[in-house]
């Protein structure tokens, strides 16, 4: 229940958002028609096309799917072999780290070493 929940808050953000979107494009246009006046008519005719591919390609279909609920599980189209690649790197990066670490705390104790103690 509480998934539905949350697919249901997400659904409303979204839906709020475009009209957001569709009211401030709808605005701009009308600011448009009302400086230019009938050349504004390919101006909207761009803006319903554009609209119209945007929604009809893959961004359009990504949202009917999960307004329809078929989006599929993430974690299940990732192979293991990803997994352990991740492992591997993480851990390339933790002793890359402690590497970094031991060179800064070498030049600090040569740049000490070096300097001259001030007198007060």
């Amino acid at each position: 229940m509480a998934s539905d929940d949350h697919r249901n808050d997400w659904l409303v953000g979204l839906f709020i958002g475009f009209g957001f979107g569709a009211a401030g494009v709808a605005g701009a246009l009308a600011w448009v028609t009302s400086a230019i006046g009938p050349a504004s008519i390919p101006i909207w005719a761009i803006a319903v096309w554009g609209g119209t591919m945007v929604f009809r390609g893959p961004f359009g279909k990504a949202i009917s799917a999960r307004i329809a609920g078929q989006v599929p599980d993430a974690r299940a189209e990732v192979p293991p072999e990803l997994y352990a690649e991740l492992d591997e790197l993480r851990a390339r990066v933790g002793e890359l780290e402690e590497r970094v670490d031991f060179s800064e705390r070498l030049l600090t104790q040569k740049n000490n070493a070096g300097s001259i103690p001030e007198h007060s």
